[in-house]
């Protein structure tokens, strides 16, 4: 079996108040897995602007292949300007981004080069109708197992794009603020156990399975079977400083442990144990490579 991996959505600049970190969660997600030997594809586009240079020069150096990325002839690479707040941080994310404005050929063409065993999409690159296109026409192609993470970005969402990924989705990864909100934007009974309300959700799209993430309380794993089970939180085990990417983060590991054929309980401790690490660097992705071998 092969272990490619096909990753649509968005690259953009995190504007700190000191610095700019490339980021964007599906971004996270592929350099996570690429360093954890899988052959992955990011499928999004930049600007023609030194945002979009960097960008580039960085897959590069880290060895991601850079095939995928789309030049757009009319909108500067994705940027989010991150506000650090008391209790965490707020992003404000610019509308009308390279990453808005991707064309199907290219798409097509490396979807049919490289049949993914596994696909990846998040939901904010999905904010506008083109790229909601776009993305049916892409996961109709895919053969592969397609695993959604939803990202509620305010006001970047509505039940259109949710529908989308939900339907196509045969494995969600979701936070515990999320789900909620995602039951109610769908028009589903907003239940007071998490729980319930996971498997709600798992039974109305017909989810192989699901992992939900709630934050310092752990996380939990349930399939469409009935069989369910939770994992404790992770001790920090450096100081914290930000929680950008932690999800990301989790989300490379279960990708990496569905593609090698581990366990769920041994995904979710690993996942929270690699987040956890994540938490203790400023951004999601960390500068040094040697960073990940601990986790190989």
């Amino acid at each position: 079996m092969s272990n490619s991996i096909m990753i649509l959505g968005e690259v953009l600049g995190d504007v700190f108040p000191e610095q700019t970190v490339i980021g964007g969660a599906p971004y996270n997600v592929a350099r996570h897995c690429h360093a954890f030997g899988a052959q992955v594809h990011l499928l999004t586009a930049v600007g023609h602007d030194a945002l979009g240079e960097r960008i580039l020069a960085e897959m590069q150096q880290c060895g991601l292949s850079v095939e995928g990325v789309q030049h757009s002839e009319r909108l500067p690479t994705g940027q989010v300007m991150v506000h650090l707040e008391p209790h965490g941080h707020r992003f404000e994310i610019l509308d009308q981004q390279a990453y808005d404005d991707m064309q199907w050929p290219p798409v097509a063409a490396l979807t049919t080069q490289y049949p993914p065993r596994l696909v990846y999409i998040g939901s904010l690159a999905l904010r506008h109708a083109p790229m909601q296109a776009l993305a049916a026409q892409w996961l109709k192609l895919c053969t592969g197992t397609v695993f959604c993470d939803i990202n509620l970005r305010a006001p970047w969402y509505d039940a259109d794009s949710l529908r989308l990924v939900l339907q196509a989705a045969d494995i969600l990864k979701i936070n515990h603020e999320e789900l909620p909100e995602v039951c109610a934007l769908l028009g589903l009974p907003v239940l007071a156990d998490l729980n319930d309300s996971a498997r709600q959700l798992l039974m109305v799209f017909g989810l192989s399975e699901m992992f939900v993430t709630c934050g310092e309380q752990g996380s939990f794993w349930l399939d469409a079977y009935g069989n369910g089970f939770r994992a404790p939180p992770m001790q920090l085990q450096v100081p914290f400083v930000d929680s950008v990417g932690a999800g990301d983060a989790y989300t490379a590991v279960v990708i990496r442990g569905l593609l090698a054929g581990w366990s769920r309980q041994t995904m979710l401790t690993r996942a929270a144990w690699f987040a956890a690490s994540i938490c203790g660097i400023r951004g999601a992705v960390p500068a040094q490579a040697d960073f990940y071998d601990d986790f190989l």
